[in-house]
């Protein structure tokens, strides 16, 4: 064969198909060690620790963690039970509304603060559990049941051990199966060190336990904090604003230097300067003067340049602690520059996209096993007639959850857009009234219990008004507060 008939054979190449997976020598400090989904939170009590501290004391994680908290809760995520007859229906919700201010085991709070509670434990800590606790009827409640919450620092991280078959992971008590049997609770919270009891750990039944938190990734046991991604930027960037703060401080105490030719020499004022080695500088009322020695010069900034791009610098990091939290930054920070309405209408639909997944993991986890718990509960006291509970649960439990509605950027244009899918068969009127957090049959009956009583009074509040037909509202953009 001729030479330009050869075959050659080529070399391997020297790099990855995958930047990601290359090994050369400016990725060595790239953390390449597969950890798997239990064994990566084996430390997550310290991310714990240190969520909860920059919530405490970082301005920006604290008010993210309160958006999140109030968008996801409101007023309520309220129940409605799927039950055919309306009487059932009305004293069911009667007797839940007594339960409300009961439900909390620590009488701290109502129900729906309670889901406040909740929730915001769960992005801070990164889960949180809570107990059914049943009382007695001589306890004197609506229903017999409360249920009680419980920090994630009470469930031990490092308690890994066996029990029987039964293998026990970062305080989680699993079958050979994978399901979970028990929890191993302190009986008091590690973190109270004054009291705190050691005599060691409680097992409480998996049954009695319901666990809220997000798994990221399948056979998760415990959860991570939502902060944990800005943690480590935002505690740098709060040493740059403290490092900033200082040397602004710092830089307008001096205004001035004081340059002598000779010692007699006073540039203050017309008599002869006294000469003082013990001073370095001259107090001039909330300021300082550099006081020299002879034929020494000090030139001094005429304006404090050193902090130029600092806001650009800070926006930009806000950005990336915002997007860590799962906040727009507009709301963390206040800071509408450049947006106008309909910017602003994108990025809260993409910001509710993520909250109604929050609101479900919530409804599946914590609130519809309260429900079915209460409502077994209210059968057993005799509370609640349900007739031939025992064999139809599922049916008698089966509830809808309405979240309180999200306020509208332009009203006008949200209700018009509605009623155009109503009257195109798009959509339903009880799926619209569903999606403000309330049912069909409640607003028909307020509005038949307003039309009498306006008709008894001969008031006529109800005659319709012209709606503006140009919705084309220009954009106008919105500007951050001076």
């Amino acid at each position: 064969m001729s030479a330009a008939g050869k075959i050659r054979t080529l070399r391997p190449m020297a790099r990855s198909a995958f930047d990601a997976a290359t090994t050369s020598a400016r990725s060595q400090d790239w953390d390449r060690v597969g950890y798997g989904p239990n064994s990566a939170l084996d430390d997550s009590d310290i991310a714990r620790a240190r969520s909860q501290d920059a919530v405490r004391n970082n301005p920006w994680i604290a008010h993210a963690l309160r958006i999140l908290v109030s968008h996801t809760i409101g007023c309520g995520i309220q129940p409605r039970p799927v039950i055919d007859d309306p009487a059932i229906k009305t004293d069911l919700l009667d007797l839940w509304e007594q339960s409300l201010p009961e439900l909390d085991a620590d009488g701290a709070t109502h129900f729906y603060g309670l889901q406040t509670l909740i929730t915001r434990a769960r992005h801070e800590s990164g889960e949180v559990f809570i107990r059914l606790r049943p009382r007695r009827p001589e306890d004197g409640l609506a229903v017999p049941l409360q249920v009680q919450a419980i920090e994630s620092d009470l469930l031990p991280t490092h308690h890994n051990s066996s029990n029987g078959g039964n293998k026990i992971r970062q305080g989680i008590e699993i079958t050979p199966y994978g399901r979970r049997v028990a929890y191993w609770f302190y009986p008091e919270h590690p973190g109270d060190r004054n009291g705190f009891n050691t005599t060691g750990l409680s097992r409480v039944p998996a049954e009695a336990v319901l666990h809220h938190y997000e798994p990221q990734r399948p056979g998760q046991l415990r959860g991570v904090p939502t902060p944990h991604s800005s943690l480590y930027r935002a505690r740098n960037l709060d040493g740059f604003e403290i490092a900033e703060l200082a040397r602004k401080k710092a830089r307008a105490k001096f205004v001035g230097a004081i340059y002598k030719e000779t010692p007699e020499d006073n540039p203050l004022t017309d008599k002869a300067a006294e000469e003082d080695d013990s001073r370095a500088y001259v107090d001039i009322e909330d300021a300082y003067m550099l006081q020299l020695k002879l034929h020494e010069r000090v030139t001094l900034e005429s304006g404090d340049s050193g902090g130029s791009g600092a806001m650009d610098f800070m926006r930009t990091h806000l950005r990336a602690i915002a997007s860590g939290m799962g906040v727009p930054f507009e709301l963390m920070t206040g800071d509408y520059t450049g947006t106008n309405d309909r910017i602003m209408r994108v990025i809260l639909n993409a910001f509710y996209r993520d909250l109604e997944i929050a609101q479900e993991r919530l409804i599946n986890q914590v609130l519809q096993p309260i429900w079915a718990a209460w409502m077994d509960a209210a059968w057993l006291s005799g509370a609640m007639k349900l007739p031939n509970y025992p064999n139809n649960r599922r049916r008698w439990q089966r509830c809808q959850w309405r979240a309180h509605a999200w306020s509208y950027v332009n009203p006008l244009q949200e209700a018009q857009t509605a009623v155009l899918r109503i009257n195109n068969g798009l959509t339903s009127r009880s799926a619209v009234v569903a999606e403000s957090g309330w049912d069909a049959e409640d607003i028909d009956r307020q509005q038949a219990e307003d039309h009498a009583r306006e008709e008894s009074l001969d008031l006529h509040y109800g005659d319709k008004a012209p709606i503006p037909a140009d919705t084309n509202i220009p954009d106008t953009e919105m500007e951050s507060p001076a």
